[in-house]
């Protein structure tokens, strides 16, 4: 169980890395109008590395067998993913405030990848 574990924690860190580098570079492409970050092949790869992140997050989860109303920082950064996908969602539009819709998607990365290294909803701030 220990080496399938930490496994999944490396792959699934992995693909977290990979998923925020694609919408970092896409996400700052669209902004500037680059025809090539709507490109169908780019599209299909970011959808593709966005499910295996998440097939591979609940088989964390799954795995570690965390609550929700014990792990609070999973509720959080769940719930932070929400956000990140109705912002990024914003972001790639569009809208007149797509930059706004960048930003707080970026915004809301950094708070998912702090509450998954800190374990705390508040960042270890409080």
């Amino acid at each position: 169980m220990d080496w399938f574990y930490s496994q999944l924690v490396f792959i699934h860190s992995l693909l977290a890395w990979c998923s925020v580098g694609l919408f970092i570079v896409r996400g700052l492409a669209f902004q500037f109008g680059a025809e090539w970050s709507m490109d169908v092949r780019l599209r299909s790869m970011v959808f593709g590395v966005d499910t295996m992140l998440t097939v591979c997050g609940l088989s964390l989860w799954g795995s570690i067998g965390y609550s929700l109303t014990r792990d609070t920082w999973l509720t959080a950064k769940l719930l932070a993913l929400v956000g990140y996908t109705v912002c990024a969602h914003w972001a790639m539009g569009r809208g007149e405030f797509r930059v706004l819709g960048y930003l707080l998607s970026l915004l809301l990365l950094a708070y998912m990848m702090g509450a998954a290294i800190t374990r705390s909803p508040t960042l270890g701030l409080a």
